[in-house]
């Protein structure tokens, strides 16, 4: 581009920028101030995605859990709640992918050991949700949503993937989680005086304790494999801080009395147990936190352990089961009978099910992925767990460097307690889990593109060394 070209470009980005400005004065003159501001976060958004995908994730990261949360819903299922992150993540998504449309050389999805995987769920969950929607079963408008909330976070895991080239990109990310983390625990501690129960900031009226303490977990997983493997944190001061961040976390997590949390909590607890430079930490800590609990465990602790398991007294004690002669408080009894409800009514539609949210609410992953998608739908499921785990423990077999080793296996463990977490919950829909998780996932599964980048520059300076040798020769 020659001199007089150039200057030409100069003025009609100038012209172009003042005609622009006018028109957009004059509409926020006409507009009402808080839509003004919510278009000019929104452009914001799109321009910071458009050239500056690392920022976007960034932005992404602390707006997984510090952001608010409007509407309310029921614990049926019913009502409406939308999130700022909600609307930041179908921002940057789709603006993400109007960008790889645009610059066609860099590729939308490359080939990931978990990509087939997402193409399978992606496809069945289409299937069975047109077919709901084509027997009644499914709303229109919500289950189109519900499919794009889905898909949204394959795709944050598609770019987070595609953007990370060097070991720094996934270190910067990983101290961006661990500030979000830091600032989430000590908002759920500052609700201590005043909630029986602690939740993720931002929850709106009633907040979910089930969400914080399954986020506590995947990140407290996370944080324990960088402190006992990783030489990443080479200041001593850097990693106690992190261990006692991550300790004071388990505060929290206990608070949020959340049973399903805690019965999560358990294989990665033991998890830490059999692994050798963990083992007597955490054996440790373990015990210490038995023994101490009776005394140092507030009161609505305990009486959530023992409510589980005690028989009410009149109509309460109707509405409760027995499984192997122990008999369950009315929660787990109404769970119990929601499941039971669903294996009754899935032969209705045993291949592909009744299709996203066309059956009633059901609050438990396995349950509602086969009740909604189908046998077809479940084994799909399934393998996506599988692929994932599997891709997981490959990378942290086969990477020598001690920092990315011990990020796969935190991400492992995990997720471990994610699968027990399912059990009681719908985590694998769960905005607030599943950002962080499908993050960490695209952290993780860079890593051997990474590493092979690497050696591919260590193969050229060699060549280069050797034909500079040659030459000097």
């Amino acid at each position: 581009m020659n001199y007089k070209t150039l200057e030409a470009h100069h003025y009609f980005i100038l012209a172009s920028s003042f005609i622009g400005s006018m028109l957009l004065a004059f509409v926020l003159t006409k507009t009402n101030t808080i839509y003004a501001i919510a278009a000019a976060i929104g452009t914001g958004l799109v321009l910071a995605t458009f050239y500056n995908t690392k920022l976007a994730i960034y932005i992404l990261i602390f707006s997984m859990l510090l952001s608010p949360e409007f509407g309310s819903r029921t614990t049926t299922g019913s009502g409406f709640t939308i999130r700022i992150d909600d609307i930041l993540l179908a921002i940057i998504v789709f603006t993400w992918i109007g960008k790889m449309a645009i610059y066609r050389e860099l590729k939308l999805i490359r080939k990931t050991p978990m990509h087939q995987a997402i193409g399978y769920y992606m496809a069945v969950c289409v299937i069975s949700t047109g077919l709901g929607m084509l027997r009644g079963d499914v709303n229109y408008l919500t289950g189109f949503f519900f499919l794009l909330k889905y898909f949204e976070y394959f795709v944050v895991f598609f770019m987070v993937y595609s953007y990370i080239t060097k070991k720094a990109d996934i270190v910067h990310f990983y101290y961006a989680i661990l500030a979000t983390f830091f600032m989430v625990v000590l908002v759920a501690l500052s609700q201590v005086p005043n909630a029986d129960r602690l939740t993720a900031p931002f929850e709106g009226e009633g907040g979910e304790p089930n969400t914080l303490g399954g986020y506590l977990l995947l990140i407290i997983a996370v944080n324990l494999s960088i402190i006992f493997y990783s030489n990443t944190l080479q200041k001593r001061w850097t990693k106690r801080s992190v261990l006692a961040l991550t300790m004071l976390a388990v505060i929290p997590f206990l608070l949020t009395n959340s049973r399903g949390s805690w019965v999560a909590g358990i294989p990665v607890a033991i998890s830490y147990m059999l692994l050798k430079k963990s083992r007597n930490i955490t054996i440790s800590f373990v015990l210490l936190m038995l023994v101490l609990s009776p005394f140092i465990l507030p009161e609505s602790v305990i009486e959530r352990v023992t409510y589980t398991f005690r028989e009410q007294q009149g109509y309460a004690r109707s509405l409760q089961e027995e499984v192997g002669g122990i008999t369950l408080d009315t929660s787990a009894s109404e769970r119990l009978r929601s499941w039971r409800d669903a294996f009754q009514e899935l032969p209705k539609h045993m291949v592909f099910g009744f299709g996203i949210t066309g059956w009633r609410f059901l609050d438990a992953q396995y349950m509602r992925v086969l009740i909604e998608t189908g046998v077809v739908g479940f084994i799909v499921f399934l393998y996506l767990l599988y692929s994932i785990s599997n891709g997981i423990w490959k990378i942290h077999k086969n990477t020598a460097d001690s920092f990315f080793k011990a990020l796969s296996l935190g991400l492992f463990i995990g997720m471990l307690g994610i699968l027990f977490h399912c059990i009681g919950a719908n985590t694998f829909i769960i905005i607030r889990i599943m950002e962080p998780f499908y993050l960490l996932c695209g952290m993780v599964f860079s890593i051997p593109k990474i590493e092979e980048r690497m050696k591919s520059l260590e193969l050229s300076k060699t060549r280069q060394t050797q034909n500079q040798g040659k030459s000097a020769l």
